[in-house]
C-alpha cells in the first residue's frame, strides 16, 4: 500500500437508510440523550427493550449501540457489537450483574442489521434481523437486573459506552451507521421484535402507543419524535443516506482511507464505483 496505489471501490446501492454515520476517527463521538437515562431511571423500568439499525464496516473491536451511564460511580447499561457478536453488560455500584453475548459472529460488515436487546425481568435476550440467537452468560450474578436498579443513572449515548468508568467519559465509539433507535418500556416477545424488523407502526406492534417511550429514527435530525429527549451531537458525526456502497467508500481501503484524490464517482445497475488514489 504505497503512496499513489489506486483503489476501487464497489458495493450496493440499496437497502439504503437515512442514519447517523460515526466517523470513527475521533474521540467522543457520539449523540448524547442523557434526559432518557434520568426519565427511565425515574420511571423505575424493570423491563425494557432496545431495538436498532446497525451498518458496520468491520468487526474487530467494541462498538457501543446505546449506553446509559452514572457520571459518579462505575455503573451502567450498554449494548454493543462486540468482534461480530452482540454484547451487553449491567454493572450495578461496581458490581456487575450480567455480561452476555451472542454465542455467535451475527454482524456482517457493510451490511444493515436490525439488532435487539429484550429484558423480560428474567435474562436478556438478543435479535437479529428479526429472530433470536443463541447468547453466552459471562456474569451471571442477577440476570434480571434492569434500569430500576440503577438509581444513579444519568447519562445517556447513542453509539458510544457511558461512563463505564465512573468519570462521564465516553468510551467504545461506535464505527460505522446507526439508524431508527427505540426504547420501549416492556419486553418485546418474539413476534413482536419481527414486526419491528418488518417496519410495522410501533403503535400497532403491541396495541400500546405508551409502550414506546423513546425513538429517534435519525433521519433528518437527531428528534426523539415520542418523548421530545432530542439527542445533541458530540464529535464527529454526519446524517446521510447509508449503503454498502457508502460503508465501503468510507472505510474499506482501510489503511488507503486517507486519500490524495477521489478519480471517479460512478453508479451501474443499483451498485456504486469509486476510484480512489492514497495519499498516505
Amino acid at each position: 500500500m504505497a503512496t499513489t496505489d489506486v483503489y476501487h471501490i464497489s458495493g450496493s446501492l440499496t437497502p439504503s437508510r437515512q442514519a447517523v454515520a460515526f466517523i470513527g476517527g475521533d474521540v467522543d463521538d457520539g449523540i448524547q440523550v442523557d434526559a432518557f437515562a434520568v426519565t427511565r431511571t425515574a420511571a423505575n423500568d424493570t423491563a425494557g427493550t432496545i431495538t436498532a439499525w446497525v451498518n458496520m464496516p468491520d468487526i474487530a473491536g467494541t462498538y457501543t449501540i446505546l449506553g446509559l451511564g452514572d457520571a459518579n460511580v462505575v455503573e451502567y447499561i450498554h449494548f454493543s457489537v462486540e468482534n461480530g457478536k452482540l454484547f451487553a453488560a449491567c454493572n450495578d455500584a461496581t458490581t456487575m450483574q450480567w455480561d452476555v453475548n451472542s454465542t455467535n459472529v451475527v454482524i456482517k460488515p457493510h451490511q444493515w442489521h436490525h439488532v435487539a436487546l429484550v429484558q423480560d425481568a428474567t435474562a436478556p435476550t438478543f435479535y437479529v434481523d428479526g429472530y433470536k440467537v443463541a447468547r453466552t452468560d459471562t456474569t451471571t450474578t442477577d440476570l434480571a437486573e434492569w434500569i430500576t436498579n440503577l438509581d444513579g443513572l444519568d447519562g445517556a449515548h447513542i453509539g458510544a459506552a457511558d461512563s463505564i468508568g465512573g468519570l462521564g467519559a465516553l468510551t467504545q465509539e461506535f464505527k460505522g451507521a446507526i439508524s431508527d433507535v427505540k426504547y420501549w418500556k416492556v419486553a418485546l416477545t418474539a413476534a413482536q421484535i419481527l414486526d419491528d424488523f418488518n417496519g410495522k407502526a410501533p403503535a400497532s406492534i403491541t396495541g400500546t402507543a405508551a409502550d414506546l417511550t423513546n425513538w429517534w429514527d435519525l433521519q433528518n435530525n437527531l428528534v426523539d419524535s415520542v418523548a421530545a429527549e432530542d439527542g445533541t451531537a458530540v464529535g464527529g458525526i454526519i446524517r446521510t443516506s447509508y449503503s454498502e456502497f457508502t460503508s465501503r467508500l468510507k472505510f474499506e481501503p482501510g489503511a488507503a482511507a486517507v486519500v490524495a484524490d477521489v478519480l471517479a464517482v460512478g453508479f451501474d445497475q443499483g451498485r456504486g464505483h469509486a476510484v480512489l488514489v492514497k495519499a498516505a
